[in-house]
Order: structure tokens, then sequence, then C-alpha cells
């Protein structure tokens, strides 16, 4: 697909499709990636999909091709474009590559990587990084938390977390506010429906 300008506004989402098939010049690749890389969940999921479809279409075929035909597509295969943050999803399998998505706010002086939405359950597993005295308010959980501490310290209901550290909450329980002294790095498994409570 050729055009004389960029694509502006929403058009750059109908990108998708084309982006999927390698059938993107070179300006339309180079703004579509940009903008998956400003992270937009609603393109990196229509790629997943369109990148299923393309797998099952490609598995409905009963025939084997030609040996050279078969080197080629996998020559093909290994430079096709991939959603960012995702290095394989198929099967059932998801392996994110976390280095290769951008951090979002979350609050202030807190950020995170989504590394997985299941979007039935509203449900998250996400990696969360806090800033040295940043703060996290008082939550109610709406569904099971879990939280794994990877590096840093957290104080969480008068206890220290440090490197190595789990916390899980049930359903229905509060955590007061959370904060760090020197900044954490930690895996989150949360509902997206947790009730922030304010003084």
């Amino acid at each position: 697909m050729s055009s004389e300008k960029p694509p502006a506004g929403n058009e750059v989402h109908d990108l998708v499709s084309l982006y999927a098939l390698s059938a993107l010049d070179d300006l339309e690749k180079t703004l579509f990636e940009d903008h998956l890389q400003q992270g937009c969940g609603a393109c990196e999921s229509d790629l997943r999909s369109f990148a299923r479809i393309a797998d099952t279409i490609g598995k409905s075929v009963p025939a084997s091709p030609p040996p050279q035909l078969r080197e080629h597509l996998r020559s093909q295969l290994q430079v096709s474009p991939r959603v960012p943050g995702v290095l394989l999803q198929q099967s059932g399998l998801l392996i994110s590559r976390s280095d290769e998505l951008a951090w979002r706010a979350m609050a202030p002086g807190i950020s995170y990587k989504p590394l997985y939405e299941d979007l039935a359950r509203k449900y998250s597993t996400s990696l969360v990084r806090m800033n040295a005295g940043a703060h996290y308010p008082s939550h109610r959980h709406s569904e099971i938390e879990e939280l794994f501490l990877l590096s840093g310290d957290l104080h969480v209901e008068g206890q220290i977390m440090h490197s190595g550290d789990y916390c899980r909450a049930d359903p229905g329980t509060i955590h007061g506010e959370t904060f760090t002294d020197r900044g954490c790095l930690f895996l989150l498994l949360a509902s997206q429906e947790n009730e922030v409570l304010r003084p």
C-alpha cells in the first residue's frame, strides 16, 4: 500500500491488517510501529487477532508445499512483523518481552507495563515500578490480588517487603496506603475493578 502522505488521526488504526500482511510502504510501516510503541491496546489486540486468523488459515490448507517454497516461507516468517512486546502468542501460549513495552502512568511516581490482560475477567498481569518516595492510596480488592517484589522495598500494612517477598490479598480486603522508601519493581496480578479509597 502506498500513499503520498501519511495517514492522520484515526486512519493509523486502519493500517493494522495491512501491517499484519507486510503490505505497508516504509513510511506507513514506521508510522504504525511508532503508534504501537505508544501503547495502543486496541491496535495491539487487533494485530494479535489478525495473526491468529492468518495462522488458522495457514493451518487449514492440507497440501504440503514444495521444499523450496517451504524454505522461502520459513525465512520470511523469521522477519515478519510482530506486536512489540509479544515474542510468541499461539495455541494458548503467550511470551511477553517487557523490554519492548512502554511504561504507562498509573499514579504520581508509579508506572506499569501491561504484560497480559484478561478482558472477560477484567484482570491484568503487569510489571509495576514505583519511584523512591512514591505512595499508592488505600484500595479495596474486588478479586484476588497477588504481588511479587522483584527489587527494592515496599511498605504494606506495617510490614516492609524486600526482594523475593510475596503478598496475596483476598476479594473484599483493603490495603492501606502502600509506599516505598528507595523505589521498587514488582509483578502484579490484579483486578481492573479494584476500588481506590480516598481519605
